[in-house]
């Protein structure tokens, strides 16, 4: 996971889901992709997010990491 700060959040974000059934998509913002995790938790397994921030390579954030992310409200990530 790249370093928290303010401009992380604004960032463009990949859900990744590895089920061949679910497509990739791709949100303006990592705080988007997370609330679209949120709201489809249950139809999206093994899933991983891409964060799209000039690193290379992308920071993924996957597992535990995402998981808390997910929990988190929106004021925590920015």
């Amino acid at each position: 996971m790249p370093d928290r700060n303010p401009g992380h959040a604004r960032v463009p974000a990949t859900v990744h889901c590895w089920s061949e059934d679910v497509p990739s998509r791709t949100f303006v913002s990592l705080e988007k992709a997370l609330a679209y995790c949120r709201k489809n938790i249950g139809e999206l397994p093994a899933i991983e997010l891409f964060v799209h921030c000039g690193q290379i390579p992308e920071p993924i954030i996957s597992g535990d990491e995402l998981a808390a992310l997910i929990k988190a409200k929106r004021r925590n990530l920015i």
